[in-house]
C-alpha cells in the first residue's frame, strides 16, 4: 500500500519536544550560554509543538503518542504549556485521546531553571505530574496503573525497606508511570494493546548514588516491571490484539539504523539477561521477553534519532525498536501510524508508519517579535554548531560556572577517590590510613644511584626509609600530606583560574586540531568534524582521508592518543614547564622549612644529600627533575613524558575502557568510530531525511499471531 494514499492515520507519535516556557526565556548571559552548548531549538521549541500537533490534526488521527521528554529541564510551567498544547488537540476533536509516558528530563528534574529572573525555577514529582496529567492517566481505554498492582505494592515495600527515603518520596518507585490500554476494533472483537513502560530513572532504588529527588540519563526496566508486562501480554494475545510498548528509553542498540550503542540512552539492563522462576522472562535480555512473547514493535524516543532498529532473538522471534526524533533538533520529524485489521484473511494486521518532517513554522524570537521560518530543515542545521564551537563554548562555560569558582580540589580528589576504592577516604590521615597499606607491597625496592627504598611503620605511622651507605631519609605520611596541601593550595589560588583553564585547552586543543592525517593537508579537525556531523557517504563517494584515518584506526599498531600528544609536545611542555614551576615549595615563605617538616635526616651523608636537594629544588619542576634520572633515567621530566607514561599506565587504560564502555556500549573507542563512520550511507541520508520513503517496508507489511496459518 502506497503511505501517499492514505488520508487518515490512527496514531501519531510526537517524541521529545523538550518545551521550555516562553515566560522562563530572557536574552541574558545565562540563557546564551546555554543555547551555545545545547543543539535543541529552545526558543522555538512551544512553536514546534504546536506546528507538530496542527500536522497530526490535518492527518486526522485519532491518538496520540507522546514517549517523553515533553519539557526542556522538568520545569512546572513548561509543563502547564505542554498540558494546553495537548489538551487543545484533544478536545478539538471527540475521540481523541493521549498515550504518554515521561521522560529522563520531566520529572524531578534538579536542573530546572527560570532564565527569565536568573534563579531556579520550581520542577515536578511524579505526584504532581500524575495531577497535572491525569486526564491521560485516567482516559477510558486505560486498563490497569502499574502502580495500582500488588507487583509494584511488593516492590515498593522492598525499596522503602531497602532504602533511607525521606516520607515525602515513599509513594513511588521505579516504573510508577507505566500502564496498558487497550483500544478496541471496530470491526472485530481484537483491537489494539498498548503497554506504556517507564523506563526513567527518578527515584532512588534506581538512581546512581540511590538518591530520591534526583534524575537520570539512562534508563532502567527492572525485572517487577518485566513480570507485570508479560501477564499484560499474556492478557493481549488472548485477546489476540496487536501489541504495542512505548517506552522513552531504547530497549536495544538504536543508531540511525545501526547497532551502535551511545549506553546513556537505552536502558542498561539491554545486554543483561533476567534470572527469574518464570521461564517466558528467565535468561533473556528486556527485547528477548517482548519478542519471545509476541511484541513486535517498541515505539521509543530519546536519542533524538528518526531509525528503526530490528532484532531477532535466539529463538527466531523478530521485534522493531522504532525511535521518533524530537521536534527541537534536525530533522524535525513526527510519526503517523496506519493500522489494518486482516485477522479473517490473513490472521494479521497491516502496519504502516509514515515519517513526516516539520516543514515551516512560525515562532516568537528572543526580541518578542514574530518570525517565519519557511525552510525548517535548512534553519535547524544552520542552528546546528560544528564540534569546534560546542567544545569551544562548553569549555569557556564550565571554567567560568560559579561552582567551580570556589573549588576545594582536595575534598574533590577525596571524594572520588571515595567513590572509587568504595570506602570512605578521610580529609586528614589518608595517606597512612589509605595510600600507605596499598602500596606497601610493592617495597622495597632499589634504585641506581638513590638507594634501598623502603615502607616502615613506627608507632602507628608508615614512612618511607630511603637507605644509601649507612644513611636514612625519613618521609612520613603525615608530613606527606602537609606537603600536598601546600601544593593543592597553589593549585587553587594558580591554576584552576578560567582564563588559565581556556588558555591551556585552546592552546593544545587548536594545536591538535591541526595535525596533518594525510599528504593533501587534511586535519585531525576535519575528521573528528566529519563524524560529529555525521555526513551519510557510501564508500566511494567518502573523502579520501576519511578512508586513509580508518585504515590507520584498523591498525592495531597506530596509537592515536601518543601521536597526538607528541604533535602537540611543544604546547604540553610549554604549559607544564609553567605550571610546575608556579608551584613553590615553601612554607610561610621558606622553603627551608617546607623541606625540614618533609624529611628527617640521619648520618653524614644524608645530611649532605638533604643539604644539595634544598640548594637544587625551589618549586615543583625542580623537584621532578631532581629525582627524574632516577625515576625515568631521564635528566628532565617533560610534560610529554609525564602525559605518555600517564596514558599508557594500567589505570588510564582501564579509565579509557570504562568510559567508551560507559559512552558508547563497547570498550573499544576505535571500534566505535570506526563502526560510526561505515554507518554513513546514502541510502540512510536520503531515507533520514525524505519523508516520503517508508523505512520500514523493506522489512514487513504486517504481523502475524496464528502460528497455524501464513501470511503472503
Amino acid at each position: 500500500m502506497s503511505l501517499q494514499k492514505i488520508d487518515n492515520f490512527d496514531i501519531s507519535i510526537i517524541s521529545d519536544p523538550h518545551v521550555l516556557a516562553y515566560d522562563l526565556i530572557k536574552d541574558t548571559e545565562d540563557f546564551q550560554k546555554e543555547i551555545k552548548i545545547d543543539r535543541k531549538l529552545l526558543v522555538e521549541s512551544e512553536a514546534l509543538l504546536g506546528e507538530a500537533l496542527s500536522m497530526v490534526d490535518k492527518v486526522n488521527s485519532q491518538f496520540l503518542f507522546l514517549p517523553g521528554d515533553l519539557v526542556k529541564d522538568g520545569e512546572y510551567k513548561s509543563h502547564e504549556i505542554v498540558k494546553k498544547y495537548v489538551c487543545d488537540w484533544k478536545n478539538a476533536k471527540e475521540g481523541r485521546e493521549v498515550f504518554m509516558i515521561p521522560g529522563n528530563h520531566d520529572l524531578n528534574n534538579h536542573k530546572s531553571y527560570d532564565f527569565k529572573n536568573s534563579r531556579k525555577t520550581k520542577n515536578i514529582t511524579p505526584k504532581e505530574f500524575y495531577d497535572l496529567y491525569s486526564f491521560i492517566y485516567e482516559n477510558p481505554y486505560v486498563i490497569e496503573m502499574y502502580k495500582d498492582t500488588n507487583i509494584f505494592k511488593d516492590y515498593l515495600t522492598r525499596v522503602n525497606d531497602e532504602y533511607d527515603r525521606d516520607q515525602q518520596y515513599k509513594y513511588y518507585a521505579h516504573g510508577y508511570f507505566s500502564y496498558v490500554a487497550r483500544i478496541p476494533s471496530e470491526i472485530s472483537n481484537s483491537g489494539l494493546t498498548i503497554i506504556s513502560l517507564d523506563t526513567s530513572i527518578y527515584s532512588a532504588d534506581t538512581e546512581q548514588s540511590h538518591r530520591d529527588g534526583r534524575e537520570n540519563v539512562p534508563g532502567s526496566l527492572v525485572l517487577e516491571q518485566m513480570r507485570w508486562a508479560v501477564e499484560k501480554i499474556k492478557d493481549a494475545k488472548e485477546r489476540n490484539d496487536l501489541i504495542f510498548v512505548m517506552a522513552h528509553h531504547a530497549l536495544m542498540p538504536n543508531f540511525r539504523n545501526q547497532e551502535l550503542v551511545f549506553s546513556p540512552f537505552i536502558i542498561k539492563e539491554w545486554r543483561t539477561k533476567f534470572i527469574d522462576d518464570d521461564p517466558r522472562i528467565n535468561n533473556k535480555t528486556p527485547i528477548e521477553v517482548l519478542a519471545d512473547n509476541g511484541v513486535k514493535f517498541v515505539f521509543t524516543g530519546h536519542l533524538h534519532e528518526n531509525g528503526t532498529a530490528k532484532y531477532i532473538s535466539e529463538m527466531g522471534n523478530e521485534i522493531y525498536d522504532v525511535q521518533t526524533g524530537s521536534t527541537v533538533t534536525y530533522p524535525l520529524p513526527i510519526r503517523h501510524i496506519k493500522i489494518i485489521n486482516k485477522l479473517e484473511e490473513n490472521s494479521g494486521y497491516e502496519v504502516h508508519i509514515k515519517t513526516e518532517l516539520i516543514k515551516k513554522f512560525t515562532y516568537r524570537n528572543l526580541s518578542d517579535e514574530i518570525e517565519v521560518v519557511d525552510d525548517a530543515i535548512n534553519y535547524t542545521i544552520e542552528k546546528q554548531l560544528s564540534l569546534r564551537d560546542v567544545l569551544h563554548n562548553y569549555v569557556r562555560i564550565q571554567a567560568n560556572n560559579p561552582k567551580y569558582a570556589h573549588i576545594d580540589l582536595q575534598d574533590l580528589l577525596i571524594e572520588k577517590a571515595s567513590a572509587y576504592l568504595n570506602e570512605d577516604v578521610p580529609e586528614h590521615g589518608y595517606m597512612n590510613k589509605i595510600v600507605f597499606p596499598m602500596i606497601y607491597k610493592y617495597f622495597p625496592l632499589s634504585k641506581k644511584y638513590l638507594g634501598k627504598i623502603d615502607i616502615a611503620k613506627i608507632n602507628n605511622e608508615f614512612e618511607f626509609q630511603i637507605r644509601s651507605i649507612k644513611n636514612i631519609l625519613h618521609v612520613k605520611a603525615t608530613n606527606i600530606e602537609e606537603a600536598i596541601d601546600v601544593i593543592f593550595d597553589q593549585i587553587e589560588d594558580k591554576i584552576l583560574i578560567p582564563y588559565q583553564i581556556v588558555n591551556y585547552w585552546d592552546r593544545i586543543i587548536n594545536k591538535a586540531w591541526q595535525m596533518p592525517i594525510d599528504e593533501e593537508g587534511n586535519t585531525f579537525y576535519d575528521f573528528a568534524n566529519y563524524i560529529y556531523q555525521y555526513k551519510p557517504l557510501g564508500e566511494e563517494e567518502r573523502p579520501a582521508y576519511v578512508s586513509k584515518m580508518i585504515d590507520n584506526l584498523n591498525n592495531p599498531n597506530y596509537n592515536l592518543i601518543n601521536i597526538v600528544i607528541e604533535y602537540c609536545k611543544d604546547e604540553i611542555n610549554e604549559i607544564f614547564d609553567k605550571f610546575t614551576r608556579s608551584i613553590k615549595l615553601e612554607k610561610d615563605g621558606s622553603k627551608e622549612k617546607f623541606f625540614k617538616d618533609l624529611i628527617q635526616t640521619e648520618g653524614f651523608t644524608s645530611g649532605l644529600v638533604y643539604k644539595y636537594l634544598i640548594k637544587r629544588v625551589d618549586n615543583l619542576r625542580d623537584l621532578l627533575d631532581f629525582f627524574s634520572l632516577y625515576l625515568t633515567k631521564k635528566k628532565d621530566l617533560t610534560g610529554v613524558d609525564l602525559a605518555k607514561r600517564i596514558v599508557n599506565t594500567k589505570s588510564a587504560r582501564i579509565a579509557k575502557e570504562t568510559f567508551a564502555d560507559h559512552m558508547f556500549g563497547q570498550t573499544s573507542l576505535r571500534k566505535f568510530i570506526i563502526d560510526v563512520v561505515n554507518s554513513m550511507s546514502d541510502e540512510m541520508v536520503e531515507i533520514y531525511q525524505n519523508e516520503d520513503l517508508n523505512e520500514l517496508e523493506k522489512y514487513f507489511n504486517y504481523i502475524e499471531y496464528n502460528d497455524k496459518k501464513t501470511t503472503n
